[in-house]
């Protein structure tokens, strides 16, 4: 009677493993209970016993393959899954990095190209602006790693039980769709320019609204909505500084031959 007692209060299916308290437990999908860096967490803190100021403890953060990274790009392209069951309980730092530090400089690159198109057509001398990647530097990876810590920090405030890593990974994700606006936005029609942003504007942004409401609807009504009018702002903010800074060129006509 006892070994029948001891089996139907195992819950692990484990083979060799008597103990049920040394069997690792897989990451929840979703906002858990504790956060990324929670010194009280248990994902692979039992295998892997690394202080937190050393390269090893952030390397198991950019684990990931291309397959995965790819994916992970496409579901925020095309949000029609949950992003945190795609993810599988295994966030990464990988994408959250590269994607913005790409659409920083797609972003410089472009704004680049069509300014030394205007500047060949008018005739005119053209130099970098090296600035402009500077401030895409600042704006993009405000946006990808400042923005969503204030989020997690306020939602943590109020009970929303977040996660950071899975915070930075919605918005690290999140900008892969302006990569192809950026690179679209070439063209010389100010409307399609105008229409794009609005795309990648309003794709991102379902991404992150569709993603973040279960753990914003954990707080109170009023603090949830006041939360979530803080991410739409911050979104809406980001399209119109890229559309006004990178996007704002108008194409200048070729200038007339000098008259013989």
């Amino acid at each position: 009677m006892s070994n029948k007692g001891f089996a139907s209060s195992s819950t692990s299916p484990t083979s060799g493993n008597l103990s049920v308290n040394n069997t690792p437990q897989a990451r929840p999908t979703g906002f858990g209970d504790a956060g990324a860096f929670d010194p009280h967490r248990s994902i692979q803190d039992q295998t892997v016993k690394k202080p937190i100021w050393s390269i090893e403890y952030y390397a198991r953060f950019f684990d990931v393959d291309t397959a995965q990274v790819t994916e992970r790009c496409m579901a925020s392209i095309i949000p029609k899954q949950n992003f945190l069951e795609v993810m599988g309980g295994s966030p990464d730092l990988y994408g959250p990095f590269w994607i913005p530090t790409t659409v920083i400089f797609v972003l410089f690159v472009t704004s680049s190209i069509m300014e030394s198109i205007n500047a060949y057509m008018s005739s005119t001398p053209y130099t970098y602006d090296i600035s402009q990647l500077t401030f895409a530097f600042g704006t993009i990876y405000s946006y990808a790693f400042l923005v969503p810590s204030m989020i997690w920090g306020a939602t943590k405030y109020f009970g929303c039980q977040p996660d950071l890593l899975e915070m930075l990974a919605l918005y690290g994700y999140g900008l892969t769709i302006w990569i192809p606006v950026s690179v679209l936005s070439i063209l010389p029609w100010n409307l399609l320019r105008w229409a794009l942003v609005a795309v990648g504007a309003g794709v991102s942004g379902v991404f992150l609204i569709r993603n973040m409401y279960p753990v914003l609807s954990r707080a109170e009504a009023q603090t949830s909505k006041v939360i979530l009018i803080l991410v739409v702002a911050l979104h809406g903010i980001l399209a119109l500084i890229l559309k006004y800074k990178f996007f704002a060129y108008t194409v200048t006509a070729p200038s007339d031959p000098p008259a013989a």
